[in-house]
C-alpha cells in the first residue's frame, strides 16, 4: 500500500480515537440516559472535555481536502517523494494538533494546525492539473 494511503489510513483511525475520546467525555459529564436522548439541551462543555470535542471537528475538517487530494493523487498514480513526505508530515502535524489541542498548549496547537495544511498544500500541487 502507498504510503500516502496509509497515513490517510491512519489519520482516519486517528479521528476514531478521538471520537471514542468524545463520546467518553459525553458520557461520563451527562450519563447514558441524556447520551441516548436527542442531545438538544445539552449544557455546554468546558475545559478539557470541550477541547476534546473541538479537536475532532478540526481533524475532520483537515481530514476531507486530505482525503480528496490523498484519492485523486493515487487515481492518477501520482506518488513521489513530495506527496510521500508531505503524507507523513500531514498525519505527524495532526496528531501533534490533537494532543496539542487537549493539553491545551498554545500557540504550538496552531502550529500544527498550519504545519497540516500546509502539508496538504504541498501536497495538491503535485497533481496534474490542466490538460
Amino acid at each position: 500500500m502507498p504510503t500516502e494511503i496509509v497515513m490517510l489510513v491512519l489519520t482516519g483511525l486517528l479521528s476514531l480515537v478521538v471520537a471514542f475520546l468524545t463520546i467518553a467525555i459525553h458520557f461520563r459529564t451527562y450519563g447514558g440516559k441524556m447520551i441516548r436522548s436527542n442531545r438538544d439541551d445539552f449544557p455546554p462543555l468546558e475545559g478539557v472535555a470541550m477541547r476534546v470535542v473541538r479537536a475532532h471537528a478540526s481533524l475532520n475538517e483537515a481530514l476531507l481536502p486530505f482525503a480528496i487530494i490523498v484519492i485523486a493523487a493515487a487515481l492518477l498514480h501520482v506518488s513521489n517523494p513530495v506527496t510521500v513526505y508531505a503524507a507523513i508530515a500531514f498525519f505527524a502535524a495532526r496528531v501533534a494538533h490533537a494532543l496539542l489541542y487537549l493539553i491545551g498548549a498554545t500557540p504550538w496547537r496552531s502550529m500544527s494546525y498550519y504545519c497540516g495544511l500546509i502539508a496538504t498544500i504541498v501536497f495538491a500541487t503535485q497533481l496534474p492539473f490542466g490538460g
